[in-house]
């Protein structure tokens, strides 16, 4: 069985914070309440894109304790939100696992997604139990391409205006060798 993710993550300059139910229940309440629950700045634009994401980021299908599908990245030097990740199981085989992500508007182009998604992927693969991580992206997100490609995923298939890439142990390891 996939562990669930009941701690904070650390990279070298944030801290990803899995989406609790009480930070769900704070995402719902609005901008404000969702930054105190926090304890970080949330910025308005990723607030619009995310906020109700992460009010939905809370899955029952891992077990019976509620579990979370999300994380919230937030930079240790500035308390600010610069964007999430989410991570859920795949319907398409058991211990496999889809990952998106997506960074505030005002912080991209800065290696925050690859920091962060990479974090995750590391607890997905090695404490979670996951064998297969999937992810798709529009076939014109050059960004998405780069992303998926430093992180060490490998195309799989591009069905329509979807690429859809595949990673497991063994290429992440083969990454970052």
């Amino acid at each position: 069985m996939v562990q669930a993710l009941k701690h904070s993550l650390l990279t070298p300059r944030m801290r990803l914070e899995p989406v609790t139910p009480a930070l769900a229940e704070a995402a719902r309440a609005g901008q404000a309440a969702f930054a105190d629950v926090l304890g970080a700045d949330a910025p308005s634009d990723w607030c619009a894109a995310s906020l109700g994401l992460v009010a939905r980021s809370i899955s029952h299908a891992w077990g019976p304790a509620p579990a979370p599908t999300r994380v919230v990245a937030v930079h240790r030097d500035n308390f600010c939100v610069v964007g999430d990740v989410r991570f859920e199981p795949s319907l398409r085989a058991a211990r496999e696992f889809e990952i998106g992500y997506g960074v505030a508007r005002s912080q991209r182009r800065q290696g925050y997604a690859v920091e962060a998604a990479g974090a995750v992927i590391d607890w997905l693969f090695d404490d979670a139990g996951v064998e297969t991580i999937i992810a798709g992206c529009d076939s014109g997100n050059l960004a998405s391409v780069r992303t998926l490609r430093r992180l060490g995923f490998w195309l799989d298939s591009t069905p329509g205006q979807t690429f859809w890439w595949t990673m497991t142990p063994e290429l992440r390891s083969a990454t970052h060798a």
